[in-house]
C-alpha cells in the first residue's frame, strides 16, 4: 500500500465515506458513555465533566457530517454502503469493533473508567493514535491508517468540482445552530463547497484528526468557538483525556506532546461501578432481558437521530418538537437505564455487575424478535 491514503474518486464513493464519517463519530459515543455512565452521581466529577464534554462534542460532529452529507443529496442512513472495493460497510458500530476504516485506531471497547479505558480515549483521540510515526502504522487494504488520513481524504473530494459540481450544494434538511447545545463549538449550515469544507474542519481542529502539527503547539490552544457561556475553555479532546490520564491538568506554556504537569485532576478509580461487558448469549434470564431492552432503547435513539437528520420531527407535541430534541429526551432515558445495569450485579462474575451493550438491532425481523422479547418480560412482570 501507497503511503499516499486512499483517494476518493467518485460522487458514490463521497457520499458513501460520509455515512460512514457519521457512523464513525457515533462509535466513540457508546465507549465515552461507558465510562461516563459507570461514575457514581457526585464522584468523580472533574472526570465526568470531561468525558460528558468530549460526547456532546461528538454529537456535534456526527451533525456536521450529516449536514455535508444532505447538502450533496443524500440523506444520512444507518444502512450498510459501499466505498471503494469495499462492500456493504456498516455505520452502526458493533463492540468490540475493530474498525474497518481506520487501521490504526485499535479496538475500540466498552468498559467502565479505569487506566485502561483511560489510555483507549487517549489513543483514539491522538493524531497517530499513539504511534511514533504514521509509517509504524501498519497499512491495511482498503483502509485509511489514522481519522485525520480519513477526513482529509474528504475534503480533498470535496474540493474537487469534478466530484462535487457546484450546483450540486444545496441546503436541505440542515440541522440548525440553535438544535445543539451542551458542549463547545456551532453547528455549520452547509450549503456550498466552502461551508462543507468548513464543516470538515470542524471536525478535525476539535476533535478526531487532531493535526499531527498541533502536539506541538499549546495544549490549550482554544478559539472563540471552543468557549462555554460559563467560560469554561474546550481545547482539544485529546488534551482533555491526557489531563485525565495523567491526574494533572495542562499548564498554560505547555504543547499538546508533553505531559500534564499542572494542577491536579484527582480520579479515583475505586469509585466506579464495576460492570463488564459480555456479548450478547442468547440466555433468556432477567439480566439478559434487561439487556436487551437497553438495546431496545438504545436502537429507538439511533433511530430518532438518524429521523432527524433527515429532517424528521413531531407532530404530537405543543410546541412540535424538532428531531434532535426528540433525540436528546430519548438520551436522557437511555443514560438512567445504563446506570441501573451498572448497578445489577451479574450473576454469572462475582464482583461485577451488568454493562450495556449499546447494540443496535437493525429494523426488520431481528428487531421484531428483539421486541417481542422485551413485551412477553413486560408481560409477566
Amino acid at each position: 500500500m501507497s503511503d499516499q491514503p486512499m483517494k476518493i474518486p467518485t460522487l458514490a464513493d463521497l457520499k458513501a465515506a460520509l455515512q460512514l464519517a457519521v457512523g464513525l463519530e457515533l462509535s466513540t459515543i457508546p465507549v465515552y458513555l461507558t465510562g461516563l455512565y459507570s461514575i457514581p452521581e457526585g464522584r468523580n466529577t472533574d472526570a465526568a465533566q470531561t468525558i460528558r464534554s468530549v460526547v456532546m462534542e461528538e454529537m456535534l460532529h456526527m451533525t456536521l457530517a450529516a449536514n455535508v452529507l444532505n447538502a450533496i443529496g443524500e440523506v444520512p442512513s444507518p444502512e450498510p454502503v459501499d466505498f471503494l472495493d469495499r462492500r456493504h460497510l456498516s455505520p452502526i458500530p458493533a463492540y468490540p469493533l475493530d474498525s474497518p476504516l481506520i487501521s490504526g485506531i485499535g479496538t475500540l471497547e466498552l468498559l467502565p473508567l479505569s487506566p485502561h479505558a483511560v489510555d483507549n480515549y487517549v489513543r483514539i483521540e491522538h493524531p497517530l493514535h499513539g504511534a511514533a510515526t504514521l509509517q509504524a502504522i501498519p497499512a491495511r487494504a482498503g483502509s485509511y491508517r489514522t481519522i485525520g488520513e480519513f477526513y482529509h481524504a474528504i475534503d480533498i473530494a470535496l474540493k474537487d468540482p469534478k466530484i462535487c459540481p457546484d450546483q450540486l450544494f444545496e441546503p436541505v434538511n440542515q440541522v440548525p445552530v440553535s438544535e445543539y447545545y451542551g458542549g463547545a463549538g456551532d453547528v455549520v449550515r452547509v450549503s456550498d463547497r466552502k461551508t462543507a469544507r468548513e464543516a470538515v474542519q470542524k471536525i478535525v481542529e476539535q476533535g478526531e484528526g487532531l493535526p499531527e502539527e498541533d502536539l506541538h503547539k499549546p495544549a490549550k490552544t482554544v478559539t472563540d468557538a471552543d468557549r462555554l457561556g460559563s467560560g469554561w475553555q474546550m481545547y482539544s479532546h485529546y488534551a482533555r483525556f491526557r489531563e485525565i490520564q495523567a491526574g494533572r491538568k495542562f499548564r498554560p506554556d505547555q504543547t499538546a506532546g508533553e505531559t500534564p504537569a499542572g494542577a491536579m485532576l484527582l480520579v479515583d478509580y475505586d469509585q466506579v461501578e464495576p460492570a463488564e461487558f459480555e456479548p450478547r448469549n442468547g440466555d433468556g434470564g432477567p439480566e439478559a432481558v434487561a439487556l436487551d431492552e437497553f438495546d431496545l432503547a438504545y436502537s429507538l435513539l439511533i433511530d430518532a437521530v438518524y429521523a432527524a437528520f433527515g429532517g424528521g420531527g413531531s407532530n404530537h407535541s405543543e410546541p412540535p418538537l424538532t428531531g434532535l430534541q426528540i433525540a436528546v429526551h430519548a438520551m436522557y432515558g437511555l443514560k438512567n437505564k445504563a446506570v441501573a445495569l451498572m448497578r445489577t450485579p451479574n450473576p454469572e462474575r462475582p464482583g461485577r455487575t451488568l454493562c450495556p451493550r449499546f447494540g443496535y438491532v437493525a429494523i426488520g425481523g431481528d428487531r421484531d424478535k428483539l421486541v417481542q422479547r422485551v413485551e412477553e418480560h413486560s408481560g409477566h412482570r
